[in-house]
């Protein structure tokens, strides 16, 4: 069997070794904002992390909030493989979650985030402060997005 070599510096389109069905990447956008519950007051320091979908969390990317409560963009691998039924050729995505910590705030999680192709997809992240004396502080505010087309 003959070995191909590429070029580390050229693009080209993965392959499926079995089938040479193309895979398509493409990377999507995430914006997150991250305020008080009382949605005035953004949070500085709010740590940012991106997860991928899998059967276990797998950190993407942590980042950090700036004093107006605004984490870099993310921007983060998009996925099309014509093999996998469940996926539409017209509007591709990968899932994504996401958890937003900060010092004094119950944690938030955010759950299948639909990410497309050279769109961002914003959040506004609503923190809610732990009472001095909470007898469990240590919930969590867990939201799920529904899946497009379910």
């Amino acid at each position: 069997m003959n070995a191909k070599h590429f070029n580390i510096c050229e693009p080209y389109k993965v392959r499926n070794l079995l089938n040479l069905t193309p895979i398509i990447n493409e990377t999507g956008f995430i914006k997150v904002k991250v305020i008080t519950e009382l949605g005035d007051i953004p949070l500085e320091g709010s740590t940012v992390t991106v997860y991928a979908s899998l059967a276990e969390l797998v950190p993407i990317e942590t980042v950090t909030t700036d004093e107006n409560g605004d984490a870099p963009i993310l921007e983060i691998p998009v996925a099309y493989n014509p093999d996998i039924a469940t996926m539409d050729p017209e509007y591709p995505y990968t899932d994504y979650n996401i958890r937003v910590l900060h010092e004094n705030y119950y944690p938030v999680l955010i759950y299948d985030i639909q990410v497309f192709p050279n769109i961002t997809t914003d959040f506004i992240v609503n923190m809610t402060r732990i009472p001095i004396n909470a007898p469990y502080p240590r919930r969590e505010r867990t939201t799920t997005i529904p899946r497009i087309g379910t």
